[in-house]
């Protein structure tokens, strides 16, 4: 979404604007990709909105970055829920 906005902008970007193009070319997540581990999140019912979309933003590779992004949720995750998180930000 964010590529679609800016690409309709390209020639008048600001130098901000520019570098966030370019980040969110080359960090791109697929939207099939992003729905489907959104779904799974959503089915484990106890991750925020906002983890979810930081989760599938950041696409956290190990538990460290994955339990900071989890750190504001009201409770706490399990090394089993945290793996099981991972796993979905690894699929292809």
């Amino acid at each position: 979404d964010v590529i679609s906005i800016l690409e309709s902008d390209k020639s008048e970007l600001t130098y901000e604007q520019q570098l966030a193009f370019q980040h969110a070319q080359k960090f791109e997540v697929p939207k099939e990709k992003a729905k489907r581990i959104r779904k799974a999140l959503e089915e484990f019912g106890n991750v925020s909105e906002r983890s979810m979309v930081k989760i599938i933003e950041i696409m956290p590779k190990n538990n460290m970055t994955l339990r900071q992004i989890l750190a504001s949720e009201r409770k706490s995750f399990s090394d089993e829920e945290v793996n099981k998180i991972l796993a979905l930000t690894k699929e292809k």
